[in-house]
Order: C-alpha cells, then sequence, then structure tokens
C-alpha cells in the first residue's frame, strides 16, 4: 500500500488531481457550513467585501509574480531568495501605509477589513505562485490543509456562536491570516533570512504591468458581476444566493486547474506545445462529464446541502455553466502564453472578455437581476475560451481536434499508469 501511494504521489499531475479532488470534497463541506451560518445576506456581504480586496490587490500586486517563471526560464538563474524578499518589501509597505490610513481617516468597518485583507492577499496570491512554480506538490498539500481549516473553524463558529456582521468579518480576517502563515511556513526558508526590499525590483514590474492589467481582466471577468449586482441595487441575499451558483459553476474546473497549475511548472521546465494539447483534451473531458452531473443533480443536491432559501441558485449555475467548459481551454494555453512570453496576446483576449462581461452586465441586471449577471458570465466566459482556442491553434498550427478529443494513447498511457 505505501509503495502504491508513493507511486500516485511522485507523478505531479496525479498527485494534484488528488489534492483537487480533496478540495472539491471539503470545498463542498464548507460552502454547506458557510452558506448556512451566514445565510444568504451576510454570504453575499462577505462576497462583495472579498471582491473588492481582490481587485484592488490586484493592482497593488503590480503583476511582479507572473513575472518569475518568465525570468527563471529565460535566464536559469536562482531567484527564489530575491523574489520572495521583494514581495515581503511590499507587504510591509503596504502594511504601514493601511496602518497610517485606518488611523488618520477612521473609515467605514467594511473599508477598514478590506484595507487590513490587502497586504495580506497580496503576500498570499504572489508566495504561493512562486511556490507553485518551485515545489507545485507542497503548494497543493497545503490546499488540502487550508480546507480543512476552513472547515473546522466553520463548524466551530456554527457550535458556539450565531452569526452576525462582526463574527462575518472576523472569519474573513483570521482565514486570510492563517493562509498568510501557511504560505510563509510553505517557503521552507528561515523566517530571519527574509530581507525585505524593493531594490531590484522594476525588472519584475515592467514585465510584469500587462500581465498585471491581464489578470485583473481576467478578475473582471470572475468579479465584477457581484460588484455590479452591488452598485445596481441588487439585495444582499439576492448575492448571495448568486455567489453560490457562481460559486458551484467554478467548482467544476477545479481539476483542469489543478492540471493547469502543474502544467504551468513543466512549462517553465521546457514542455512545449503537445503538453499543453495533451492535459487541455484530458481536461476537457473531465469538465464535461462533470457539466453533465452538475446539470443532472443541482437542483436536488443545492436544496438539500445549502437550504431552500438557496435553490435560485441552480438556475444560476444552469446558465453559467454553459461556459465553464470554454474556460478549460483559456486556462491551458494561458499559462502556455505566460511562460513563453506572449503577455500581449493574453491581455487583448481577455479585454475583449472583460468588456463583453461589463457591457452585458449592465443592459442585462437592470432587467433579468442575477440571472442577467449570470447571462453576461456565460457569453463572456465563451468569448474567452473561443479567443484563446483560435488563437493557440494559429500561432502553434495544431488542429483543434488535438485540444478536445482524448486519444487512444491517452487512454494507454493511464491504463499503463494503473498497471505500474
Amino acid at each position: 500500500m505505501n509503495e502504491f501511494l508513493k507511486k500516485v504521489t511522485d507523478n505531479a499531475y496525479s498527485f494534484s488531481i488528488i489534492a483537487k479532488i480533496l478540495s472539491i470534497a471539503t470545498g463542498f463541506v464548507y460552502s454547506v457550513l458557510y452558506s448556512r451560518y451566514l445565510g444568504a445576506e451576510l454570504r453575499g456581504t462577505a462576497s462583495v467585501i472579498n471582491n473588492y480586496a481582490e481587485m484592488i490587490m490586484l493592482v497593488l500586486c503590480f503583476g511582479i509574480y507572473q513575472a518569475y517563471p518568465y525570468y527563471k526560464k529565460k535566464t536559469g538563474e536562482a531567484r527564489y531568495s530575491e523574489f520572495i524578499d521583494k514581495v515581503f518589501g511590499l507587504f510591509f509597505l503596504y502594511s504601514a501605509i493601511v496602518c497610517m490610513l485606518i488611523a488618520a481617516v477612521r473609515p467605514a468597518i467594511n473599508v477598514c477589513v478590506i484595507s487590513i485583507l490587502i497586504p495580506l492577499q497580496m503576500a498570499i496570491r504572489q508566495l504561493n505562485y512562486v511556490v507553485l512554480i518551485e515545489n507545485p506538490k507542497l503548494r497543493n498539500l497545503a490546499q488540502i490543509w487550508l480546507d480543512l481549516f476552513d472547515v473546522a473553524f466553520l463548524a466551530v463558529l456554527m457550535l458556539f456562536t450565531t452569526a452576525n456582521y462582526l463574527y462575518c468579518v472576523a472569519f474573513l480576517i483570521i482565514k486570510n491570516i492563517v493562509f498568510f502563515v501557511i504560505a510563509v511556513a510553505n517557503l521552507k526558508i528561515p523566517v530571519l533570512s527574509i530581507r525585505p526590499t524593493l531594490k531590484g525590483i522594476m525588472p519584475y514590474i515592467k514585465y510584469g504591468f500587462v500581465p498585471m492589467i491581464t489578470i485583473i481582466l481576467m478578475e473582471v471577468n470572475y468579479k465584477v458581476d457581484v460588484l455590479m449586482l452591488e452598485r445596481l441595487g441588487i439585495s444582499n441575499a439576492d448575492i448571495g444566493v448568486y455567489s453560490l451558483g457562481v460559486m458551484l459553476a467554478q467548482k467544476l474546473w477545479m481539476i483542469p486547474d489543478a492540471l493547469k497549475d502543474i502544467l504551468t511548472s513543466k512549462l517553465a521546465g521546457g514542455k512545449t506545445k503537445d503538453e499543453v494539447c495533451k492535459v487541455t483534451r484530458i481536461s476537457f473531458c473531465v469538465t464535461v462529464i462533470s457539466v453533465i452531473g452538475m446539470v443532472m443533480l443541482g437542483r436536488p443536491f443545492i436544496v438539500l446541502l445549502f437550504g431552500s432559501e438557496y435553490s435560485d441558485a441552480y438556475q444560476v449555475l444552469l446558465v453559467i455553466v454553459l461556459g465553464v467548459l470554454g474556460m478549460v481551454f483559456y486556462k491551458m494555453i494561458y499559462a502556455f502564453n505566460v511562460v513563453n512570453g506572449r503577455k500581449n496576446i493574453n491581455f487583448l483576449l481577455l479585454a475583449i472578455a472583460a468588456a463583453a462581461n461589463i457591457v452585458l452586465n449592465f443592459a442585462l441586471i437592470p432587467v433579468w437581476g442575477i440571472m442577467g449577471a449570470a447571462f453576461a458570465s456565460m457569453v463572456s466566459y465563451c468569448v474567452c475560451g473561443i479567443g484563446f482556442l483560435m488563437d493557440f491553434t494559429r500561432h502553434t498550427h495544431m488542429p483543434v481536434s488535438k485540444l478536445i478529443w482524448v486519444e487512444k494513447k491517452d487512454i494507454q498511457q493511464l491504463m499503463r499508469y494503473i498497471r505500474k
């Protein structure tokens, strides 16, 4: 048994898939506890706070983490320690600014919480990314423990407290602090050896500027709907229902996400377009099966586990899953473009998708409410995926079929792996 486990975990792709399956399982438990504990209105409030913090954080990252695999592959130099020093330089700078602003301005609690989350989330994202590139297995193992922490923390809250606004925001802050501590622990270097600095950061910022805008556009595709629902007067309760439907739809691409993470690491190590095709077609097949299962079982699943107040989330889910298939192509090909310095095409394609999302949200939310936001997301996901697919096939001269249909050799390779 120990030998079997060692063989499974030694393969980066298989271990990443196992980690994501465990993450999906614990994620569903977490979502049930989270939704039932907070209720639709507080869930909507937390979603708005998180989305604002994450959007601002992305700007303040300057995209430097997106430059890391490019410089690693281009120069072949060890840049691990110096990159970590720069991330901590930004973290301490932003933390000091946040403390001064809160002391001087004394803003509303929502603004305080968003301000506290920004430097934490900035450091978490950048540190996790560099660990992913250097040691993807460690990053995936840490995610399992973080998912279990989420479940345990929420279970304790449900047993000993009644949800209110203060517990909601305290949960968001404590969760991010724990994630930050784990991200630092995953670096596997002595904390006292870190030398926070901003010296030498400009080359990363210069390279990372376009990827930063690109990532912001990507997040606009994911998160602008919630922010626009809030700005256009949709209630927090409806936003809570909508955010659950979106979350369930996005769970469907967690397996492709797992493969994409390892693909990024392998591409940085020298793998080529053939690896992209193989991982993409396997991901597409898995996602099709997952979508069919979610469509068939989604309604009773939502009502049983989350409660009747979230029943309308199924309609949101039905619409958005149509776009999830397109996002498989985006995720894999985006990784290929990042590692190979094709940052401008990533920017262009995501700009088109984000523009479609924003325009459709403005047009449809006043008419259809949360269903208008769902339709806007579905269209933007499809536009995004198809755009990346067309560009990749044009650039690499690979036929579309290579990225869609599972090949005989894939099945043979899988069977050999199972027999081993």
